[in-house]
Formats: C-alpha cells, sequence, structure tokens
C-alpha cells in the first residue's frame, strides 16, 4: 500500500470520529430529473444566478415543504412565553444593563417594539417578511451574504421606515449604480441592506474591497458561473437527497485553495482583504506543501447539510460529513453492534444515547497511519505538529486501559420515569457496556461494593437485586456473556429485558451513535420537580409549558459510503 495513501488517512479518520453525519441516496433517473426541476425553477433561479459557483458554503431553500404550518404550530406555545419576557423586562432598565448609549438604545426599543405581537405566520407578513419564502445564505469570496425573498416589499419599507421614525434616526444611504442601500459601516468593513426588486439583500465587504462585493451583492453584476447552472451542485442535490426544502455545504477543498493563495480569485482576494498577513506567506508556500495540505483536506472534503421534510408535525434532516471513499469504507469496518442502540428500543424513550466503535479496530487503524506518517513525515512546516501526534501516537495507545482498548460502545435508554417530589419513584431502562474484553470489565466492576457481595459472571446468568439494595430504584437486574459485554436492567421487567439484550443479534448497520430526548416528557418532569419544592415561577412555568410542545428529538449518526451521515428528526406535539 502506498505510503503516502496511508499517512494521508489518519486526519480524515480522526475527523470522521469527531464530527457527526450519515447513508446517502442513489443517483437514481428520478433524483436527477428532481434536481434538475428544484434548480431550473424560475423563482430559484432568481437567487442562484447570484450565488457564485465556487462560493465556499451555501445554504438554499427551494420554498418547498411546510414551514407556514411548522411555524404556526411554534409561535402558539411562544406567544405567552414572549409575553412573560415582556412583563420580567418591564421594570428593568434595559439601557444601563446593556449599556447602550442613548441612539443605540432608542433604535432596540424601536425594532422590539415593532416586532412586538408579530412573532407569528400572519405578523410576519404583516412586516412583509414570507416564512415559506426561498432564501440563500452563500459566500462572495469568504464573505457573507444573503438573499432573501419577500412577500410585500413595500411592506417591509414601510416597516424599516416606522423604525427609523420611532427611533429619532435615519439609516445612512448608499448607492451603487442605480441601486440605494442602507449603509453600515465600522472597523474597516462595509455592510449594505437593500430591498432589490422582491428581494432583501444583505452582505458585509472589507472597504478595499467594497465596490467589487457589492456590484455581485446588489446585482449590477452578475457572477460568471454560478450555482444556478453548476453540475457540481445538482449533483450533489441528487446524492444526498436534497432538491425538495432546503441543502447547504461548506467546501473544504474551495476553502483550501484561497488559504494557499490558489483557486478562484475572488475567494483569494477578498480573503488577502481580510488578512492581508496571511497573503504575505503566499509566496513562501511551495508545491510540495500544497500538495500536502490537499492530500488531507481531500479525506474529508465536503459537509452537506439539508432539510428532508418539515411541516406541522416536525421535522427532519441530515448532516453529512463526505470522505475520501476509501476512508469511508474503513470507517464502515470500524462499525459495532450494541445491544438494544436501534430504533426498535430507543423511541418512545424519555431519554436515550449511546456510541457503538470497534476500538480495537480504530486503535490498529489509528497506529498503522501514525506508524505511516512517522515513517514518512510531512514535509510542510504547518503540518509539524501533525508530525509530533503522530510520533506520540504508541505511547498515548500503550497507557490506554486494557478494557477500554476492547471496547465496542455502550447504550443508556430511561424509558420511563415517575417521580415522588422531586426523586424517581418509579424508574425503567437499561445500560449496555458493550466489550470484546468482557472478564476485564468484570474486573473493574468487582471493585465497586455492590459486586463485592453479588456473583458477577460472563455466563449469561441473569442476577436480579433485592429492592433497596440501590437506593430509590427497584426490580434492578444484570448479567453479561462472554465477548458481548453487561448489561443491567431497572424496573418491570428487567430480568426479561437484561436476557433479551444478551442474546440480541449483531445489527448489519449498526450506529456510529444515537441521542434522543423528548423534550416534552422531560419538560412534565421538571415542572413536577419544580412544583414540589413549592417555587414554579411564571418565567420557568412559560418555559415549561414552551417545552411541552414538542415531541421526542432524534440524531442518529452512522457510517456509509459516502461518508459519514447524521440524520436528525424532531417532532411536534
Amino acid at each position: 500500500m502506498h505510503r503516502r495513501w496511508l499517512r494521508a488517512s489518519l486526519p480524515g479518520v480522526l475527523a470522521g470520529f469527531m464530527v457527526g453525519s450519515l447513508g446517502s441516496g442513489g443517483c437514481t433517473p428520478s433524483g436527477t430529473q428532481e434536481a434538475a426541476q428544484a434548480v431550473a425553477d424560475p423563482a430559484l433561479q432568481q437567487l442562484l444566478q447570484h450565488v457564485p459557483a465556487d462560493t465556499p458554503y451555501a445554504l438554499i431553500s427551494m420554498g418547498g415543504g411546510g414551514m407556514r404550518d411548522f411555524m404556526a404550530k411554534i409561535y402558539g406555545p411562544l406567544a405567552p412565553m414572549m409575553k412573560q419576557a415582556e412583563t420580567t423586562f418591564a421594570g428593568v432598565d434595559l439601557q444601563r444593563e446593556l449599556g447602550l448609549a442613548d441612539d443605540k438604545y432608542a433604535l432596540l426599543k424601536a425594532v422590539v417594539d415593532e416586532f412586538k405581537g408579530k412573532l407569528s405566520v400572519d405578523g410576519m407578513a404583516e412586516l412583509g417578511l414570507d416564512i415559506d419564502a426561498r432564501f440563500a445564505f452563500y459566500g462572495i469570496g469568504m464573505l457573507p451574504a444573503m438573499r432573501w425573498q419577500l412577500r410585500d416589499p413595500a411592506a417591509l419599507r414601510g416597516t424599516l421606515e416606522r423604525i427609523q421614525t420611532n427611533a429619532g434616526t435615519r439609516f445612512p444611504l448608499g448607492k451603487l449604480g442605480e441601486v440605494e442601500y442602507w449603509q453600515i459601516s465600522g472597523n474597516g468593513y462595509e455592510g449594505a441592506v437593500a430591498i432589490v426588486g422582491d428581494q432583501l439583500v444583505a452582505g458585509v465587504a472589507p472597504a478595499a474591497q467594497r465596490d467589487k462585493v457589492f456590484a455581485l451583492l446588489l446585482g449590477s453584476e452578475r457572477p460568471a458561473r454560478h450555482l444556478g447552472s453548476s453540475e457540481v451542485f445538482q449533483q450533489m442535490l441528487v446524492d444526498h437527497g436534497l432538491a425538495k426544502i432546503s441543502a447547504g455545504f461548506i467546501d473544504a477543498r474551495i476553502i483550501a485553495e484561497a488559504f494557499l493563495g490558489e483557486g478562484d480569485a475572488l475567494n483569494r482576494d477578498t480573503l488577502a482583504a481580510i488578512s492581508p498577513s496571511l497573503a504575505t506567506k503566499w509566496p513562501d508556500i511551495d508545491d510540495n506543501c500544497k500538495q500536502e495540505i490537499r492530500s488531507l483536506v481531500a479525506l474529508a472534503p465536503r459537509m452537506v447539510v439539508g432539510t428532508e421534510q418539515i411541516d406541522g408535525n416536525g421535522f427532519s434532516g441530515k448532516f453529512v460529513l463526505e470522505l475520501r471513499p476509501d476512508v469511508a469504507q474503513d470507517l464502515k469496518a470500524m462499525r459495532a453492534s450494541v445491544p438494544g442502540l436501534d430504533s426498535a428500543h430507543t423511541d418512545g424513550a424519555v431519554l436515550a444515547m449511546g456510541a457503538g466503535l470497534d476500538m480495537e479496530r480504530a486503535l490498529a487503524y489509528v497506529a498503522d497511519k501514525a506508524a505511516a506518517i512517522t515513517a514518512m513525515p510531512y514535509t510542510c512546516p504547518d503540518l509539524a505538529d501533525l508530525n509530533r501526534a503522530a510520533s506520540e501516537v504508541p505511547a498515548n495507545l500503550k497507557d490506554l486501559p486494557a478494557p477500554l482498548q476492547k471496547a465496542r460502545g455502550f447504550g443508556f435508554v430511561a424509558e420511563d420515569v415517575k417521580l415522588a417530589g422531586f426523586l424517581p419513584s418509579d424508574v425503567k431502562g437499561y445500560t449496555v457496556v458493550a466489550s470484546g474484553d468482557t472478564q476485564g470489565l468484570l474486573g473493574l466492576l468487582r471493585a465497586l461494593p455492590l459486586f463485592t457481595t453479588h456473583a458477577f459472571t460472563d455466563d449469561g446468568t441473569v442476577t436480579t437485586l433485592t429492592d433497596g439494595a440501590i437506593p430509590f430504584l427497584t426490580n434492578v437486574s444484570y448479567g453479561a456473556r462472554a465477548g458481548q459485554g453487561v448489561v443491567f436492567a431497572v424496573g418491570g421487567g428487567s430480568k426479561e429485558r437484561v436476557g433479551e439484550l444478551l442474546g440480541a443479534a449483531a445489527q448489519t448497520d449498526p450506529p456510529l451513535m444515537v441521542a434522543v430526548y423528548d423534550m416534552g416528557r422531560m419538560g412534565d418532569l421538571m415542572g413536577q420537580a419544580m412544583g414540589s419544592l413549592g417555587s414554579n415561577p411564571p418565567e420557568m412555568q412559560a418555559l415549561l409549558d414552551f417545552y411541552k410542545a414538542f415531541g421526542a428529538v432524534t440524531y442518529d449518526v452512522r457510517a456509509g459510503d459516502r461518508g459519514i451521515i447524521m440524520n436528525t428528526k424532531m417532532t411536534l406535539r
């Protein structure tokens, strides 16, 4: 195996372990057609034609889905909380607390007063805004920009006029060609906010780049290549099935080229304006150094994000950290199945979390890549820290406890919790620790006082403790099976649950990580606990009522052929 390939893989797999994301869709004819239709939509093209094809980052809303229904569901429980906040701050001298000058405070107060009572779908429409609108957040070079389609441009102009009148101020104006914009200046940067046609436009630029950036921002110039005609962008929508509601990305390759003084001229020039000291180093970066940095970036070239569903029932979306294909396959080989860490067991839980990774394989992989780097170090001075870290890997791995080196993951699931006052009266759930070294794990557990008087073997025997052995918990059972791990369960049916999990078949596509929490049920428990203490202030009650509008929130991270994919979902009650 090529040594440079080996040494290039370590940083990527380490990044993969730290950043979460899952599985992708295939390139089907229907997916290709759907993406082409979405991008070709004339209303969306009005946005995309202003977004440079080589932008380092972008988030595009196609205007689909049910954002209106979603926000209408949120605004209901939000209104009492906002009213309570108004009451709470009514007697507070906010100007003094925030340390604002008179003119700044007057402007803040005018904005707050204008939005008061309008935090609803219809209220935002009254201001001229549309929460279902298409929008684009993106980079003009490295600089942030936004274009947002408006429901009523005249109404928004009226909103801004009232704010200025009530604040006793006028926003400074600038002009570029025929376009007039509100101007913001400070610390060597200039910002522009304008209503251009039916779009609200905003962006920022270093003073030296103002005319060049604002020409693209305000539409007096168009990028030679834009996202509306980008095959790369359209293929991204196809690959990840994100052509319906929203999709975005951060492209590490484009960013890296700018930092190397290469690539798109606009990206490079805006970065030089932001950081002149960085630009002075570009002539000293030799070709070998550039190639080494590019090889690292290629390990995890792009982060993709998107929305798959949003309506009155909730939200679902995904984050994808794309990995180089061989690195993605290596990561898939490190997956480990943890009994009970699956949707059949975590759906409906109050709280669940866990992770699965074959540490023995993962550590061997890290050691292999570190050895390759040590044998052929990077020559680029900026990568010296990576060389040093690789040289320290053998000693660091040697210091890891033996049971940890054989670990495969853990799972914790609280299926139900009942309180007596603020103390638990009835708890149902389980904890699993998966390991290839069950004896080593039991050796650690036998050091605990509880197990000095209770047998703990790894032959699959299930033991049930007498009630009271662990304070506040009843029906506690435990067991272990060689080569699989240890299971603790509490609550009704705990003995059967331990036996089921110890005998569970391995999953074919186990998750790398799962986290689930039911906001509504947790809000109920928090309210009960606060009530038992005799103290439940109105602002806390308003917050708890807001929590109760939500159901389960789920994060499911898996290793796929394209990289690491995190599917996320939030339900509304």
